[in-house]
Formats: structure tokens, sequence, C-alpha cells
């Protein structure tokens, strides 16, 4: 009964993680509730609607509620194929239930001093070698080691997060105790998570897609689509000529389209709305905080459209490669001052710069610190924590990234320090290099008298090879693609991953977003850890209620909007991104980086936004943006339910919740509904709507 040896998590055993949603054959009939006792301490999970009843009602005395765990039964042996009986017990001392699916358990615990047979509790499948079938998903059980005290006290929970942290809980982990069958609402749920997670927000048609191929169906053919092109932007020179002004009475923009990020702002957003490669878009996207350049200090906007095309083509590539490829940018060499790095000139008494030097190491690859493998910070002997590099290194690194120019402007002479231009990568330099040895990671030292692309070369594979990198951009990624807390173990799995994608090879960025989104807690279909989920940043939210509301966009009135939420696309304040990647939540210990520029105004902002658009017709095309169309939207999903109040809550509830509304928001969204006349379908739809989208429910992706 007490398997405390058996404290595993066996990575894709859920059904839906498989992408096995071989239709769940048969419905479950009865559906299992787990509640919390806030003076006790104690879990309680039942399927008997008796208890239910009960407990709900406050019958089974104060301080019992519901957790928002739950899980499908059955309730009789023939209403599925492979049923077992499920035992339940209980032991007054304690006040606890013990529930097994196992015979030999059942048997045995019959035969405890303490505790009691009470029956059949209700029928499930049983795990067969420590795994689930298609169509279930695993039942954890974790135990409270309370015997010695009389305190015994065992959980029964189907989110793998829940499982993971058992330990912090004052759980240990005892296994997989049953497998649940997953009801078609499972796979629905599941489905609009994940496309929360890996697109720009879910479509009702791309729901019912992921529910009929499975989730990892749907990650392989994203992964294995080509990289969308942004439109090619005519080069201009460094300086902006005084004939290149904006004037309205001509209609002619030369300033804000050469010489802002207008265009591309303009259409990042149109991509997101219309693009089928959505999950490359999105870890573009992260990538571009995590290796950030800014139109604050580089505002061509064919500069910028080159550096973003290069994290779009590289996002599911080798990540050596895509490190490569930032360093060799103009616009990452100019923006942090990589670019016309001379060596050290003792005459002038200067040294090379070592701004590049310093982020490649803390923001872009290792950290500042050394980390485990499940990306927390390694003690020394007196329990501080270790810097990956020193000054040292810092001065290494500093020398490697010398001697690299500009690219040549077309028809220009090349000379030793080019001027700015942002067409093709750097241009090495030799006359300008140190070709002398380098301290890098780990106590190497790169030998003297490498070309200077080879001594690239070999400080990028020294930085690639350090064990931190895995933990330090796996988590990131979690962050920005699924929840901001992620446990250690999930850390690990990904870390694992990046060194070895199954064949041998390390750094394959596909491999890695493949284990991050099929990753067991990410997947499932109900999450009750209070520490899962993230803010959506401010670009996702836009992005997610105008694609829930039908929208059709040329992207114009976004840009805008990304500005009053506090995220100016490509114009990150500083290198550390528009919110620093370890922020934590105040008042908590929970990370929380999109917290980090959520204050009252921005909170409040987004509310107006929503209000403006859920309320819109639409919003008119932009008269000075050539081939502007506006942005049209369409609720009328919603509008042909609005006369059922409950009805529409329940559709809103499946299409961007993924099926967590509590009771209390779906009763106050019926009130709101049927205070508006029941003819007038469309106000009834757009207020429930406005109601969703701007609760914190909606605001925090669970």
């Amino acid at each position: 009964m007490t398997d405390h040896g058996a404290s595993r998590l066996l990575a894709f055993t859920l059904g839906i993680a498989l992408g096995c949603n071989a239709a769940w054959a048969v419905e479950p009939t009865g559906t299992a509730v787990e509640y919390y006792n806030t003076a006790l301490g104690h879990y309680f999970m039942t399927a008997g609607p008796g208890d239910i009843q009960i407990v709900d009602s406050g019958g089974a005395g104060p301080g019992w509620v519901r957790t928002g765990g739950q899980f499908g039964v059955f309730r009789n042996p023939t209403d599925a194929s492979n049923l077992s009986p499920v035992c339940r017990f209980y032991a007054p001392g304690p006040n606890s239930h013990f529930y097994t699916a196992n015979p030999g358990d059942c048997e045995y615990v019959k035969t405890m001093p303490g505790w009691f047979y009470e029956g059949i509790a209700f029928y499930i499948e049983q795990p067969a070698n420590g795994t689930c079938a298609a169509g279930t998903t695993p039942v954890y059980r974790t135990y409270n080691n309370g015997f010695v005290r009389n305190d015994s006290n065992h959980r029964f929970t189907v989110d793998a997060t829940v499982y993971s942290r058992a330990g912090s809980l004052g759980h240990a982990s005892e296994g997989i105790a049953m497998c649940a069958p997953l009801a078609a609402a499972d796979y629905r749920s599941d489905a609009v998570r994940l496309l929360r997670q890996a697109t720009f927000g879910p479509l009702p048609a791309e729901v019912d897609r992921v529910v009929a191929m499975g989730a990892a169906a749907w990650v392989g053919e994203q992964l294995g689509m080509a990289a969308t092109q942004y439109p090619g932007y005519a080069w201009v020179t460094d300086g902006r000529p005084a004939s290149c002004v904006d004037d309205r009475t001509t209609n002619v923009f030369c300033n804000r389209d050469n010489y802002t990020l207008f265009p591309l702002q303009v259409q990042f957003f149109a991509n997101a709305f219309a693009n089928p490669d959505q999950l490359r878009a999105r870890v573009a996207f992260a990538l571009s905080q995590i290796m950030v350049t800014s139109g604050v200090d580089v505002s061509r906007n064919y500069a910028m459209r080159h550096y973003q095309q290069a994290l779009y083509d590289r996002a599911l590539g080798n990540f050596y490669d895509l490190l490569l490829a930032v360093s060799l940018s103009p616009m990452m060499g100019d923006y942090l001052d990589m670019v016309n790095n001379n060596k050290s000139d003792v005459a002038r008494g200067t040294d090379p710069n070592e701004n590049y030097a310093r982020e490649i190491l803390q923001l872009f690859s290792v950290g500042t610190y050394l980390l485990n493998a499940d990306g927390s910070r390694a003690l020394d002997a007196s329990g501080k924590p270790r810097f990956t590099y020193e000054q040292a290194e810092v001065k290494g690194f500093s020398r490697v990234f010398t001697g690299w120019t500009f690219p040549t402007v077309a028809g220009a002479t090349a000379r030793n320090n080019n001027p700015r231009n942002y067409l093709g990568d750097m241009r090495p330099v030799d006359a300008n290099h140190e070709f002398g040895t380098k301290v890098l990671l780990s106590g190497v030292v790169a030998p003297a008298g490498m070309t200077m692309q080879q001594d690239l070369e070999y400080a990028h594979r020294n930085i690639f090879q350090h064990a931190n990198v895995g933990p330090f951009i796996g988590k990131q990624l979690i962050q920005k693609l699924v929840t901001s807390e992620p446990s250690p173990a999930y850390v690990a799995r990904v870390t694992a991953v990046f060194d070895n994608n199954g064949v041998g090879q390390r750094g394959d960025l596909r491999a890695v977003v493949r284990a991050i989104l099929l990753d067991p807690e990410a997947r499932g279909a109900r999450k009750v850890d209070p520490a899962f989920g993230k803010l959506v940043e401010p670009v996702l939210y836009l992005t997610g209620v105008a694609r829930a509301l039908g929208a059709r966009s040329d992207g114009v009135y976004f840009r805008q909007q990304g500005q009053n939420l506090g995220q100016f696309v490509f114009y990150p304040s500083s290198v550390f991104n528009y919110y620093p990647f370890d922020y934590v939540v105040p008042g908590t210990t929970l990370l929380g980086p999109e917290f980090g520029i959520q204050t009252s105004t921005t909170a409040i902002n987004r509310a107006n936004f929503a209000n403006a658009l859920v309320f819109a017709t639409g919003i008119a095309a932009d008269p000075t943006v050539p081939g502007a169309t506006g942005t049209q939207l369409d609720v009328s999903r919603y509008q042909a339910l609005a006369a059922d109040a409950g009805a529409l809550a329940d559709q809103l509830d499946r299409d961007l919740l993924a099926g967590s509304m509590s009771a209390a928001m779906r009763s106050a969204i019926v009130t709101a509904v049927n205070a508006v006349a029941a003819t007038d379908t469309l106000n009834r739809a757009r207020g429930a709507l406005y109601l969703v989208l701007t609760s914190p429910q909606y605001q925090v992706q669970r």
C-alpha cells in the first residue's frame, strides 16, 4: 500500500500526449472528485454522488473544499472492457480513505488493523507494466508519510505537476495507481490548452483538428512546416536623409516605413493571425526575447527584419547554428558592440569591448550561475552558488569577438571598420583580430593561430557544450510556452532532450520544443497545481482575444495596442527583454516573468482593449498604410447560442478556458447575460465574451 520506492514520473504515458485519442470508445459514466480539508491537511476523493452532495453541502464537517481535481470512472463493471473494481477503505484514526484497483492490495488492506473495507467504489482500468493504455490517463498516488502519527493520508491525482511536486507538499510519490478513462471533453480541453501554448490563440476549427489528430501528430505537423518569410524591405542609408520625411498630405511616410520598425511590427501581427506555421512563430518570438535586440537602439526596418528572420529560420534547428548566426548578425553586432570591436591597442590604451562577451554568456546561453540539470543552482561545499564564469573568461571571449565589421555596402570599398550595413553576416578583418590564446569556459584555452572563423566557431562550440545550456535555455522556453514555474523534474526531462535528442545529437531545438509541449506536465485535461501556468504576455493576450473573436486583420491596430499594454513588439527596453526571466511575483516565491510589466495601468488597458474590440463591428483600415484592410470580427459562433445564457457560457468555457470555468464564474456570466434582452443576441454574446476575456482565469494560461 505504501510503495515509497515507486517514485517516478512515467513520461508520455498520458494518452493525450501520445496523441492516442483513438477515440474514447466509451465515455466515463461517473466522476471522481477531489476535496481538501484546510484544518486536517487531508485529501479526500470520492465518485459517489451521495458523498459529493454531502461534502459540497457541508455535511461532512467544516473545512472541506474542492481542489478542482477530478477524473472519469465507470460506475458498473459492464460499462467498458478491461475494468477492475476499486476497493475503498476507511481508517477512523487518521480519518482517511484509501482506494486501490490492485486485487492483491485490496486483500492485504482488508487484513490491516484499523482499516475498514467499505466496498467497491467504482470501476477503472489498471496500468500494465507501469503505463496506461491509449484513451486513459494515469491516476498518480501519493502518501503523506503520516502512519507513525496515525495521520496517514493518500492523494489521487491526474495532474502530473501535482505528482511531480509531491515531495514539496509533504507527500511521497507512489506511482500510477490506476488509469482513468478520458472523456471527449478531456480531449477538447487539452487541445485548447495546447493551442494556447503553441499558437497565437486557439481557433475552434484548429481545436477540432487537434482532437482528431492527437497532440503529438499536430505538434509533428507544425514542426515540419517551412518557415514563413517576412517581406524584403529596401536597404536604406545609415543616416536618414533630410528628404526622408512623413507627409500626410501626400501620403508618403518615408521615415515611418524605413527608419522605424512599423512595417515589420504590422507584419508580425498579420502573420500571427493568418500564417499556418504558428508553432515556429511562437518559438521565434520566444527566442527574440532571449537573444534580444531592440529598435530602441537600431531602428532601421530592414535591419531588424533580417535579424528576426534569422531567428525564425533557425527556431527549430540546432542551437549551435542559432547562436553562431546571432553572433554574426550585424544587428546584434551593432546592438551589443561586437561590430568594429578591435584588438588591444597598447599605444592608445584600449582593450576589446566586453559587452557582447558578457551578454552571450549571461543571457543567451549559460547564465551567471552553474546549474544542475533540473535548473536549480549548483552549490559549493558551503552551500553557496557557484559562478559559471569569471572575469578571465569574459576577457577571453571579448578577444574572440574582435575584428568583425559590417558587411560592405554594395558598390562601396571595403574598410577595416565598415560603416553600418545590415545585409548579410559581419565580415572578418584579420588586422583587427586577437590571434593569441583565449581563456574560455570550463578551463578550456583556445589555441593561438586559428583563422577568425575557426576562432569564432571554437568559442561557440565551447559555449554550446557547456552543461548549463540545456537547463538555462530549456527552462526559459518552458516559461515562454507553458508555465512560469516549471517543476525541477520537467526542466530535467527537457534538459535531457537538449543534451541528446535520442539519436546522439545535442541542441536539437525541434526535439526540445516537442519535449516541452508533449511532456506530461504540459498535457492533461485538468490542471490543479496552484503554481502551474503563466500570465499571458501582452502580445499573446492581444492575438488571443482577436482570434477568439474570429478576427481577420492587417495587424496595424494591434501594433499600438502592444505598446499600451507594455510590450511594444521589437522594442524591448534593454537586452534584459521587456521583463526579466527570473522575476518573482511580489508577495510570493513564484517565478512570474510577465508580471514584471503588469501594472495597474497595463491591467486597465487590457480591459479597455478587450472592450474596444468586443463591442466593435471592426477596425477601419489605416489610409496611410498601403494595402491596409483593417480588422474584421466575427462573433456569430457565440451569437448563435446567446439566447441560452448557460449554453453560451459553456461554449466559451470549452473554447477559451479549456473547461476550467468555475461554477461561480459561470453563474455570474449567466446572470449578466440574462440582464440583456433575450432578443439582443449580439450584445448578449459580446457581454459574455468581455467577461471571459478580461477574467483572471483567461489571462492566466493554465
